[in-house]
């Protein structure tokens, strides 16, 4: 089991290739599952990816202003960090 921690979230609208918040490449896709929608009832999953150098998810989604849920991916653990 592998254990996330997310200081940070950005919207983005396309994969990034290095992380937007410190411009390193440590990345991993989907490590945490996000969701976006008008309500958890009507949320559909959205591509992630986590910057592990400083903690930065990155949601990949057209709509900046979206409501995002975050959920651990199976055999995974996530955990938001309140900095």
């Amino acid at each position: 089991m592998v254990h996330y921690y997310v200081s940070k979230v950005r919207h983005v609208s396309q994969k990034p290739s290095l992380c937007v918040n410190c411009g390193k490449y440590d990345l991993k896709d989907d490590a945490v599952l996000a969701t976006t929608g008008s309500s958890e009832k009507y949320a559909d999953y959205v591509p992630s990816t986590l910057c592990l150098s400083c903690e930065t998810l990155m949601i990949i989604t057209p709509h900046p202003g979206a409501v995002v849920g975050i959920n651990h991916s199976i055999g995974n653990q996530v955990t938001i960090r309140d900095n």
